[in-house]
């Protein structure tokens, strides 16, 4: 298990990465239907503000003088943010305005706005290291985030994150998931995503498991790599040098530690050089090194001792001091010794072990009364389903000899009615086949009117006397109402396929490559006309029949006569 100073280092870490800066305002109304994107908007466009509350609040005013209720839950929550990051501690500024704008957000009955709000003042009670107070508050937005979509909800990354950062806090395994669910909502090659990829690194380490905790860290190097985040690249390799620690590569530990001091202090991010320094001071002590540890933790205490809410590292800086010492300096010792009982009566009321096992068991206590909730619930239910089927056998037994006569009844008049409707399906397929017999021969009907209108042309046309246009184009009219039109065609094949419909499938699944103009042919055929007969009703001449029977027989090569087989069954 991770030591009490690496519970609180961890603490510090994530705590550097939270979503926690002060809110800029902008001259942008929130409407009361504002959506969920465009009070994300406003609240990103929001950060980076600076530390001056007088110029804050003149900044935010439209949002408090707006007649959006939704502005004004906004203008309280960004100006708690804005007394935070000016007083740089906890104070009643803050405090007052957080507390405003969660009763008003309930007070809207707005989840949304209801979850966000709670989470802004998690995230300043966690930032100064308020855990006992921030417990029961977290508990419960976790509980209200689990009864909405996550597409409601307002920054769904942000949130998500935080209850990792939590859960990991407290060293519940539930932190992974949230981490990972925290992953979906957000872009893959960020700052965010990298700082995630880093944190879940961070739980597989706590729990000793050293490959996957440094799968994620490489993976965590590689988008600050890609991104240019050097800040986060150097945040990386001090937690890449725990696992060196771990594996006993000291050296390599030493290494990666000193490269994440020179960035942090290149990049004057203090929070981050103080921990490091920790670390690299005991692996040093370990090796032996006094002189580089003791100069190690002078730096290290002096950043430590700059905040209150730095007294847990500052409590290391001095058990490692004491450890240097050992024994060689009596009244330094002494000196140091006071002032590590200081540190610790202090640390017992806010985020020492203490609270950290309280927090814990807060979380535990929480989930055994969800579990022992879902329990009754799901013997409450299973007593109804019994219940409710018994009622159903018994229904289902008292109402089946009734049903029983009246089936039987209702069973006899279907068969006879079957009986009828067989006697009327065979009487329709009788006439069906007439029609399809009578449909022949109007064709071949229509064939003997063609010929003699071809044959009164060749006439006309042969004759002394020459006939008027208005004679030719009747007779013609005439002739082309006698040819298989596509009007007429698709007639006689509706009617075809109802009479031969076996043989049409029959015809299309083996040979799948016909054409219409061939479908035309071979169903022609089936009826027994011949080439000239075709030829009249589709108005083609018959070599333009017999063409199309060779090209047929080309196409189907050995399978023609098979066709033809088909054809004459």
């Amino acid at each position: 298990m991770i030591s009490c100073a690496k519970k609180i280092r961890f603490f510090f870490v994530l705590s550097a990465i939270v979503f926690f800066v002060p809110l800029r305002a902008q001259n942008v109304s929130v409407a009361s239907t504002a959506t969920i994107k465009d009070i994300e908007s406003l609240i990103i466009k929001e950060s980076g503000a600076k530390k001056d509350t007088v110029e804050l609040k003149k900044r935010l005013s439209y949002l408090e003088k707006s007649s959006s209720k939704k502005s004004q839950i906004l203008y309280a929550a960004l100006l708690a943010n804005g007394y935070a990051a000016f007083f740089d501690k906890i104070n009643s500024q803050s405090e007052y305005y957080y507390l405003k704008s969660i009763e008003e957000a309930k007070k809207l009955n707005d989840t949304a706005l209801i979850i966000w709000t709670q989470l802004n003042y998690c995230k300043y009670l966690y930032f100064y290291c308020q855990i006992d107070r921030l417990i029961p508050i977290v508990l419960k937005t976790m509980d209200q985030s689990n009864q909405i979509n996550a597409l409601e909800m307002i920054l769904p990354d942000e949130t998500f994150k935080f209850f990792g950062w939590i859960m990991s806090t407290v060293e519940d395994d539930s932190a992974i998931s949230y981490y990972k669910k925290s992953m979906q909502y957000m872009e893959k090659t960020s700052s965010e995503s990298a700082g995630v990829l880093n944190a879940i690194g961070n739980c597989y380490f706590r729990n000793d498991n050293l490959p996957n905790a440094l799968h994620y860290f490489n993976q965590s190097e590689a988008i600050a790599l890609k991104i240019g985040d050097t800040v986060r690249y150097a945040k990386i390799l001090g937690d890449k040098a725990l696992v060196y620690e771990k594996r006993g590569n000291l050296k390599d530990a030493v290494r990666f530690l000193k490269q994440d001091i020179l960035y942090s202090q290149k990049f004057k991010i203090e929070k981050n050089e103080m921990y490091a320094s920790i670390l690299l001071a005991k692996i040093l002590l370990k090796l032996k090194y006094t002189i580089q540890t003791e100069k190690v933790l002078e730096r290290a205490g002096q950043i430590a001792s700059s905040k209150s809410y730095y007294r847990s590292s500052l409590k290391e800086v001095i058990e490692l001091k004491l450890s240097v010492l050992n024994g060689k300096n009596p009244t330094k010792e002494l000196l140091l010794r006071r002032q590590l009982k200081q540190i610790e009566e202090y640390l017992l009321n806010t985020n020492g072990n203490t609270v950290l096992q309280k927090s814990h068991w807060l979380i535990q206590k929480k989930k055994y009364e969800n579990d022992t909730e879902k329990i009754r619930l799901k013997l409450e239910e299973q007593e109804r389903t019994e219940k409710i089927y018994i009622l159903i056998v018994v229904f289902t037994i008292s109402v089946s000899f009734i049903l029983y006569y009246i089936l039987n009844k209702k069973l006899k008049h279907k068969r006879i009615k079957i009986q009828n409707d067989r006697m009327l399906f065979e009487q329709k397929l009788n006439d069906a086949s007439s029609d399809l017999n009578h449909y022949a021969e109007n064709l071949k009907n229509k064939n003997r009117q063609i010929s003699i209108l071809e044959n009164k042309l060749e006439e006309i046309k042969n004759a002394a006397s020459t006939p008027s246009e208005e004679e030719k184009t009747r007779l013609r009219e005439l002739l082309n109402s006698h040819l298989m039109t596509d009007e007429n065609w698709n007639a006689f094949k509706r009617e075809f396929i109802r009479q031969h419909g076996y043989f049409y499938t029959t015809l299309i699944e083996n040979f799948p490559e016909l054409k219409e103009s061939n479908l035309k042919i071979i169903m022609l055929q089936k009826l027994d006309l011949s080439n000239y007969e075709m030829s009249n009703l589709l108005g083609v001449t018959v070599d333009a029949i017999k063409k199309n029977k060779q090209r047929l027989k080309k196409k189907l090569g050995e399978r023609y006569d098979l066709l033809f087989e088909i054809i004459d069954k």
